[in-house]
């Protein structure tokens, strides 16, 4: 037995009985308190959903005296803006990525060497990287993909904003009327997250800032500025409004143009390799056959 097998075996031995004295000596809830009992919605990771009551109470109160402040924070933001913040908070991704880099490849380990494979000290490692870079990647992908939705819904519910105060509404009115006549989507859920703030006592000025800050888009938090400062000053802002909605279709026409001109440089490589030798061969093919035969 080699000598990874071997460190695999006494890790893997050591924590199944951990689990195990655990779960029989009910141990595991005054760990995991706290922790099992709050409810977090399911997630669209299988992996996250059935891990969650292991790596809570095996990871998190050890995982939670790390002094990562900075890491924490950096990613709390992330969990918000990928519209998780309901599902993940910065502690359980901190221990999820512990559990996944740390605990998960030995067992995979062993199951390989129990089955007649052998696996390289190099195998195991990047396994252990790969798991533990896994939720990281999940969360920024699933906040890359909510933000483009975003940037397709903005023009429209920006014009219909415009339309709503221009027609007589006050901004909070026609807020309303977006959440009410608007597709669901990222964007109408935090407008009525925003709605339901100023509700609660929040001024306006306040509310729109957190929106910003929980969407964390470029173009979300140069809309809210302007707004504010128009809402502080006692400008219009159906004005504003139509302004911003035409500045909006103007990048996303310039983004466009730049997404078709890589597209086409993308493509040459492609083309050089793979057609321009089939078109070659089609073409000439024929005529070097000839050529041949006629010998």
């Amino acid at each position: 037995m080699s000598i990874v097998a071997l460190l695999a075996l006494i890790f893997t031995g050591g924590t199944a009985f951990y689990v195990g004295w655990t779960l029989f000596s009910g141990e595991i809830e005054g760990a995991a308190a706290g922790q099992l009992d709050r409810q977090r919605k399911q997630s669209s990771s299988g992996m996250l959903n059935l891990s969650r009551k292991v790596f809570q109470p095996l990871v998190m109160p050890y995982s939670k005296r790390i002094k990562a402040d900075d890491w924490l924070k950096k990613n709390k933001r992330l969990i918000i803006s990928a519209g998780l913040e309901d599902v993940i908070d910065a502690d359980e991704l901190l221990a999820y990525k512990i559990f996944l880099g740390a605990v998960v490849p030995p067992f995979i380990y062993l199951y390989l060497f129990a089955n007649g494979y052998r696996p390289s000290l190099l195998l195991f490692m990047f396994l252990g990287l790969g798991f533990y870079m896994y939720p990281s990647l999940w969360i920024s992908g699933l906040r890359k993909k909510r933000q483009e939705e975003i940037k397709l819904q903005l023009p429209f519910v920006i014009d219909l904003m415009t339309l709503s105060t221009e027609a007589g509404l006050d901004f909070i009115g026609a807020i309303q009327k977006v959440v009410e006549k608007t597709r669901p989507g990222p964007l109408v859920d935090e407008l009525q997250r925003m709605l339901q703030q100023t509700q609660l006592g929040t001024t306006r000025a306040d509310a729109m800032r957190e929106l910003a800050f929980r969407i964390d888009m470029t173009e979300i938090s140069s809309l809210i500025a302007v707004l504010v400062t128009a809402d502080q000053m006692g400008g219009s802002i159906g004005e504003v409004l139509r302004v911003q909605a035409d500045l909006i279709r103007t990048k996303r026409f310039t983004d466009a143009e730049k997404k078709g001109a890589a597209a086409s440089q993308k493509l040459l490589f492609p083309l050089i390799l793979f057609i321009m030798p089939a078109v070659f061969i089609m073409i000439f093919g024929p005529v070097i056959l000839g050529f041949l035969g006629a010998k």
